[in-house]
């Protein structure tokens, strides 16, 4: 059986509008102004890490605490599941593969978006960011690609040993995807599938 791991946030969901709705108001909880303009360039990144660089000196266990707050309780903001990756996790399910998500978000919560969203996925994994995504994916056997939204993802698949390919559903484009290592990029999952066939 052959492995493929995806990234979570802007990969596989579109939680954009729920992290910055958390992130505002859990600065504005700890006395800070932050806005989607300062928020938008750091998506993707460990939110503790957000934190420090947006609000130096921040207490970012009491801002994760808000942020896990708000971000849990919020019941209105949708998270879609993104263009082609119900199709995609099936087409690999077919091929006689796995999907693994592989994230920076929080453990509980990174199972939980799993959960709502309904992914039919073999195993989720939390609290891994850049090269520590290829250590948490190496677990999983032979591991033919990691898709991903952000230039850090192309670490991740290094460390795996195996191709990244590079989905421009978050902030970065095709082309900074493929400047940063990618062997292929698509613009969604669902122009994905047929690499599967290169790939398994």
């Amino acid at each position: 059986m052959f492995t493929i791991g995806f990234d979570l946030d802007l990969t596989l969901l579109d939680t954009s509008q729920r992290i910055l709705r958390a992130s505002r108001l859990a600065f504005t909880d700890l006395g800070a102004s932050v806005d989607d303009a300062q928020l938008l360039p750091h998506m993707g990144v460990p939110m503790e890490d957000v934190a420090r660089e947006l609000v130096p000196g921040i207490d970012t266990v009491a801002f994760m605490r808000s942020y896990r707050h708000h971000y849990d309780t919020d019941a209105t903001t949708p998270v879609p599941v993104l263009q082609g990756a119900d199709d995609l996790i099936a087409a690999i399910a077919e091929r006689g593969g796995q999907s693994v998500v592989v994230s920076a978000k929080q453990q509980a919560a990174a199972e939980l978006a799993v959960a709502d969203a309904g992914l039919k996925v073999a195993a989720v994994v939390g609290d891994h960011f850049g090269g520590r995504k290829g250590e948490a994916l190496r677990r999983f056997g032979r591991v033919a690609a990691y898709f991903g939204d952000h230039v850090e993802d192309a670490r991740a698949a290094q460390v795996a040993g195996c191709p990244f390919i590079g989905v421009a559903t978050g902030a970065y484009a095709e082309a900074d995807l493929a400047a940063a290592g990618a062997a292929h990029t698509v613009s969604n999952l669902h122009d994905a599938i047929p690499l599967l066939d290169v790939l398994g």
